[in-house]
């Protein structure tokens, strides 16, 4: 039996790849609020209900808990500029709005100066909101011995510092780090893949060459991490995030403590751990 919803939004990229044509595909994952597709050629398109929003890889759909019950992994799935389907959910994508994940980066920077003044702040929230298990002691000085499991901690310490002389034009240690953090710690998307995430992130909107560095961080990080992990790293390399980090940047931007606060939970709420992650690598640079 099939049931049927209807697109809200469609993230550009995705968009775009629709346009392509009807194709095949299958089910990755699924879980509560999300169904992620993989298509022959490794592209990733996230089913969503509005609980989890836009992002770079998202259709948002019309639905709550329960939406994906008819949906498994290994499912046939296919995918047309109107319609597509996953198992036994069709989905009508006539009326869906495009959604631009990349911010407009220029401005962002234009604006820098203002959100460096901030960051004292955002990385205050950071350590007090993040949950236990997350690379977010990486930005303290000393670090309590239960923060992190020993092994875990020491690679990404160590991968860590790699980047940092990479940041600067080593670019061997740029890929030693990438590729030390990748596939780092437990879930779809590891913790080391969430932390290069938001490395990227602070790489649009402070490396003099963001994009040639961003390439370099995902080409070495892509073969040690899995399908999905990869998909995001690979957005996030192009400039590309979710809403979540849309608002926190335009209030950071703004310069508005209170947008701030009321921004941070919604980065937090990605994944049990991957938001607190995506944080700690965004400020890890901007402190060092």
């Amino acid at each position: 039996m099939t049931t049927g919803t209807v697109a809200r939004s469609i993230s550009r990229p995705v968009r775009e790849r629709l346009r392509k044509g009807r194709s095949a595909a299958r089910v990755l994952a699924v879980f509560e609020h999300a169904c992620d597709l993989i298509t022959p050629d490794g592209d990733v398109i996230a089913l969503v209900t509005p609980q989890v929003g836009d992002g770079p890889l998202n259709v948002v759909v019309d639905g709550g808990a329960g939406l994906f019950d008819r949906v498994y992994p290994g499912a046939p799935a296919w995918l047309g500029k109107e319609r597509l389907q996953a198992g036994g959910l069709r989905v009508d994508l006539a009326g869906a709005t495009t959604w631009e994940p990349r911010p407009d980066w220029g401005a962002l920077r234009a604006r820098r100066t203002t959100i460096v003044s901030r960051l004292p702040l955002l990385r205050d929230l950071c350590l007090r909101h993040s949950p236990a298990g997350t690379l977010a002691p990486l930005l303290e000085t000393s670090v309590p011995l239960d923060a992190l499991s020993g092994a875990v901690y020491s690679k990404a310490k160590s991968a860590a510092q790699a980047l940092c002389e990479g940041w600067v034009g080593a670019s061997a240690r740029l890929r030693e780090g990438a590729a030390g953090l990748a596939g780092l710690g437990g879930g779809l998307t590891p913790s080391g893949d969430d932390f290069l995430v938001g490395v990227m992130l602070w790489a649009w909107l402070a490396h003099p060459a963001p994009d040639a560095l961003c390439r370099t961080l995902a080409k070495a990080a892509l073969p040690h991490t899995t399908t999905l992990s990869g998909a995001f790293l690979r957005a996030s390399a192009r400039g590309e995030c979710s809403v979540s980090w849309h608002r926190l940047l335009a209030a950071l931007c703004a310069g508005d403590d209170a947008q701030i606060a009321t921004a941070v939970p919604g980065v937090l709420a990605h994944g049990a751990t991957s938001g607190a992650d995506g944080l700690a690598g965004f400020l890890y640079f901007s402190s060092s």
